[in-house]
């Protein structure tokens, strides 16, 4: 993951609330809530509202889908 510290990092970072990560991700507010609690994605609250980076949604969500083993066998139709 992208070391949140570094200034020029944070500068480009896109930061999204709950609602759009819920939408943009199909996953549910429960799960954003876990994944924060858990220390898995990093957060920040301003006024209220809580912001995601999105890059961090983007590379939790990939490293689920690496967790997912699918045997692909050319061969078997």
């Amino acid at each position: 993951m992208p070391n949140l510290l570094n200034p020029k990092h944070l500068k480009d970072e896109i930061w999204i609330t709950s609602a759009t990560a819920v939408q943009y991700f199909k996953v549910s507010r429960s799960t954003l809530y876990r994944w924060r609690k858990n220390k898995q994605v990093p957060y920040t609250k301003v006024g209220g509202v809580i912001y995601f980076p999105k890059i961090y949604i983007q590379q939790l969500m990939g490293k689920k889908l690496h967790t997912i083993w699918l045997p692909i066998n050319p061969d078997i139709k």
